[in-house]
């Protein structure tokens, strides 16, 4: 009985044991999944993938992915090709590591042509799918998605210029990134504005370049935007309060039309006449009004005329007193005393600004109907006429010059009057280096190139230097060339001789430098190598030499011997 037992056991675990046998083993797999940074950027952005969890690679087998880029949008359940038909393969045959891990780096295309149905890469969001392949010879998809991430394509980008200014600023809008040969449309604050020139389309590398006028609106920031292709691109722009008055000039008890645009909303603005108040006024929706005063009862100058609304938004302008000469009562004297003239009186606009600035300078007491010149640092600017009472006004504009002091002078050949001008700078930002890379061999012919910038007071221009020491010091300097107005630079044949003389390693580096002179930071010191053109030595070339003579010996010879046998 007890043997019975134990037989039962034993026949129910051996069983079992074949039960055990003929269920699946199925190794447990990680998900797979994939992260990219960044996330989001324009057509051209490099895009590093990071993925893990997928098939591994053992010694030996290789196993291998591919990375597509799609608009459409799917899930691990779908697969390339017959659910995602719009895609660009951005990267092939991707060895994954014995982990089943893998990082690569993509370039957002332009197109989509590589499955079925092709598109142009525009704007929104997009995304990136991840395959196995189940073999390399021949190469053969498993066309099932593995891992997904989202990429947001920014529609372009826009650059304004300038990006404040009064109602009726003309502004140049540049776009780059965009679709290719689309229609582009212009609003400003929601609202469709017309594109006075320039491009309404963008062209075959997804540019263009447009103006606009800024029409009347509210002092503050508004909204710019561009779209192309159902995409928008933003930009503000800062509207800045503006007033006119007409005339500039005249007696005591002129009156004098005040017109305002880019003030608040409904708001009362003052009128002031040297400080003091001449009239009040309410704007309308857009920010704008329009009033009248009388010029009070002052002498002859030059008068500041100003206008402030409710939220401390103001603008100024001049206004010139001209007062007709008293006759002086003649005396009973054999000699009657001449009426002194009226002082000689100026004033600008503004003290200071940039390169280029409009700057109205106004005059008074000169001679009537004389030529009026101005000069800036002694180099004539413009002339005009003054009216017949001596006063004059005209609209000049800052000529390139380094930032700083500098004299305007004024003059009618008998009276002159100087003011300053302080021409401001902002320096130039710091070019991004290119090529050669840190460490990088160069051979001739060698090219220094970096990326363009930009600055307040264009043109720009860049500065060059090459040294054998990081630290640049002037005696360790071997080449330098200002006044490039390239970002690149290529070196002569004579300028590579004078490098490849250096054993060490060389260093480069590079500035930029605006209109007035201002300077911007060098860049980093670039460090890189010189490999020198290819010589075959002296002693190498005569060995050559004996050896071809050697050989044609030996077939003289030979050949001697033949026709001696024959013979």
């Amino acid at each position: 009985m007890r043997y019975t037992k134990i037989l039962r056991i034993c026949s129910t675990l051996m069983l079992l044991s074949l039960l055990l046998m003929t269920v699946p083993v199925t190794p447990a797999y990680a998900a797979a999944s994939i992260d990219i940074t960044p996330e989001e950027g324009i057509i051209g952005t490099k895009v590093t993938v990071t993925g893990e969890g997928f098939n591994q690679s053992t010694s030996e087998t290789d196993k291998y992915a591919v990375v597509f880029f799609s608009s459409e949008k799917a899930t691990t359940s779908d697969d390339i090709d017959s659910d995602v038909t719009t895609y660009e393969k951005v990267k092939d045959a991707i060895w994954l590591d014995e982990n089943g891990e893998f990082e690569i780096t993509f370039t957002v295309p332009v197109e989509m042509n590589d499955g079925d149905d092709d598109k142009d890469v525009t704007g929104g969001t997009n995304y990136i799918y991840v395959c196995h392949y189940l073999s390399m010879s021949p190469p053969t998809l498993s066309p099932r998605i593995r891992a997904i991430a989202e990429f947001t394509v920014l529609a372009g980008e826009i650059e304004i210029d300038p990006s404040k200014g009064p109602a009726g600023t003309e502004v140049e809008i540049t776009g780059t990134d965009f679709s290719t040969k689309e229609d582009i449309t212009v609003k400003y604050d929601g609202a469709d504005i017309d594109i006075k020139r320039g491009d309404d389309a963008t062209d075959s590398d997804g540019e263009f370049t447009s103006y606009i006028v800024i029409p009347e609106s509210t002092a503050g920031e508004h909204k710019i935007i561009v779209e192309a292709a159902g995409n928008e691109v933003e930009a503000k722009f800062t509207v800045e309060p503006e007033i006119v008055i007409s005339p500039t000039s005249g007696a005591a008890g002129t009156t004098v039309k005040v017109s305002g645009t880019g003030f608040a909303k409904r708001k009362e603005v003052g009128v002031y006449f040297k400080a003091a108040g001449v009239a009040t006024v309410t704007t309308d929706s857009d920010g704008s009004f329009e009033t009248t005063f009388k010029v009070p009862a002052l002498g002859n100058g030059i008068y500041d005329v100003e206008a402030e609304d409710e939220d401390e938004n103001l603008d100024k302008v001049k206004f010139t007193i001209s007062v007709p000469a008293t006759p002086t009562p003649t005396p009973p004297s054999p000699a009657p005393t001449p009426s002194a003239p009226p002082p000689v009186a100026v004033n600008i606009s503004s003290t200071s600004g940039k390169v280029g600035a409009d700057v109205m300078v106004t005059g008074a007491g000169f001679k009537s109907n004389g030529t009026i010149t101005i000069k800036f640092d002694g180099k004539e600017l413009a002339t005009t006429k003054a009216e017949a009472s001596g006063i004059f006004l005209m609209m000049v504009k800052i000529p390139s010059s380094k930032s700083g002091e500098h004299t305007i002078a004024i003059t009618d050949g008998t009276s002159t009057k100087e003011l300053t001008f302080t021409v401001e700078a902002k320096p130039p930002p710091v070019p991004a280096p290119l090529f050669p890379e840190m460490g990088a061999r160069a051979k001739p012919p060698i090219t220094f190139d970096w990326e363009s910038v930009t600055a307040d007071s264009p043109p720009v221009s860049y500065t060059l230097q090459v040294a054998d020491d990081s630290d640049f010091a002037a005696d360790s300097i071997v080449l330098e060339q200002k006044g490039l107005t390239r970002s690149e630079y290529t070196l002569t044949e004579t300028e590579v001789t004078e490098l490849v003389g250096q054993k060490a390693a060389c260093y480069w580096r590079v500035r930029a430098v605006d209109s007035t002179g201002s300077e911007g930071d060098w860049t980093g010191a670039g460090q890189f190598y010189i490999t020198p053109p290819f010589a075959i030595p002296t002693w190498a070339l005569y060995t050559l030499l004996g050896l071809g003579g050697l050989v044609l010996f030996v077939i003289g010879y030979w050949m001697g011997r033949r026709t001696a046998y024959y013979y």
